[in-house]
């Protein structure tokens, strides 16, 4: 075929197809009609086989530059990936991307459970055996020079009753959270840091639980800790997986390069710890106003036991249908 009889061929094809991309302007496929919609997909192939044609037939470089020009714009209308909002992308991600991330990376969640129970239950054990280890732990002030309890789990709320709640509830907040993401930036250390992290505060806890249960205040104290400490733990633990998974990615790279595995884990890492932040906002809300509050123990126990209850259904069972967040072409289906 000659230039000339080609150009004669194509040139139709390519007005026809420059008109439906005008058309379609910046606002895409939608503006078009089935019709030319339909009209579009077929013409965009052929046209993209005359981007090599015209080089080959060695047509005016102005005229290869339209033909490619108008291969490129219509496959982008076809192809174009779209764009979410932020907010549909913040709904996308806590409806199914973060209970998947957590599903997937369970073991690291595992393994900081283990490391805070195994802390917990030494320091707890400890204490119950020798009472004076609890010092360790406690702050002094909790007991008086006679071996009587100085301060009881009443005492302690009818201390924070005293707080505004809205700059306690921040404040709970904002301390959580600093726990929480130092447990992941340690993470870098191999997971070294992110385990003495964990391993600090679970015998902290054990600590003052095994103190209270000294003097047999074992119920008043769970009745202070649980109905804000379930969920807060249970936040804090997912935060060191994530400082956990950052180390793994560090020390076992796996057949990955260093550098690569250590974008991948950090990349998961922080989503992991992005998802933690309404469960803190839920239990600094919780310890600021309910906690401290003249509802009975039981009812506040029962609180935090559905409150965790209910976070841990959501990470286990949201997100189990087809795969979602997967991003996905705008050609219309219409046009298939």
């Amino acid at each position: 075929m000659t230039p000339a009889r080609f150009l004669a061929l194509r040139s139709p094809a390519w007005d026809r197809l420059e008109a439906l991309v005008q058309k379609a302007g910046r606002h895409g496929v939608g503006r078009l009609t089935d019709t030319e919609l339909h009209e579009l997909t077929r013409l965009y192939p052929a046209v993209a086989v005359d981007v090599a044609r015209a080089r080959l037939h060695g047509l005016d470089p102005s005229l290869q530059q339209r033909i490619n020009h108008l291969a490129i714009v219509a496959h982008g209308l076809l192809y174009r990936r779209r764009h979410a909002r932020p907010l549909q992308a913040v709904v996308r991600f806590f409806r199914s991307d973060y209970p998947r991330l957590f599903r997937r990376l369970w073991a690291f969640t595992a393994l900081a459970v283990a490391v805070f129970l195994a802390g917990f239950a030494g320091a707890y054990a400890s204490s119950r055996i020798r009472p004076a280890t609890a010092y360790l732990f406690v702050p002094c002030e909790l007991e008086l020079p006679d071996g009587q309890p100085g301060v009881s789990a009443k005492d302690i709320s009818e201390r924070f009753r005293g707080i505004p709640n809205p700059p306690m509830a921040a404040g709970v907040m904002s301390n959580n959270i600093s726990v929480a993401l130092n447990a992941f930036a340690l993470g870098i250390t191999a997971g070294v840091g992110t385990c003495y992290v964990v391993l600090f505060n679970a015998m902290m806890l054990g600590g003052f639980a095994g103190h209270f249960a000294n003097h047999q205040l074992t119920y008043t104290f769970w009745s202070f800790v649980l109905p804000h400490g379930l969920l807060e733990i249970f936040a804090i633990l997912i935060a060191s997986a994530a400082g956990l998974r950052l180390g793994a990615a560090l020390a076992l790279p796996g057949g990955l390069t260093r550098m690569a595995s250590l974008r991948r884990g950090a990349r998961e890492a922080v989503l992991l710890v992005l998802g933690t932040i309404p469960m803190f906002a839920v239990a600094g809300v919780v310890e600021g106003f309910v906690t401290p509050s003249y509802l009975p123990d039981g009812l506040k126990i029962a609180l935090g036991v559905v409150l965790w209850v209910a976070a841990l259904a959501y990470l286990l069972v949201w997100g189990r249908g087809p795969a979602g967040g997967r991003k996905r072409r705008t050609m219309s289906s219409k046009a298939l």
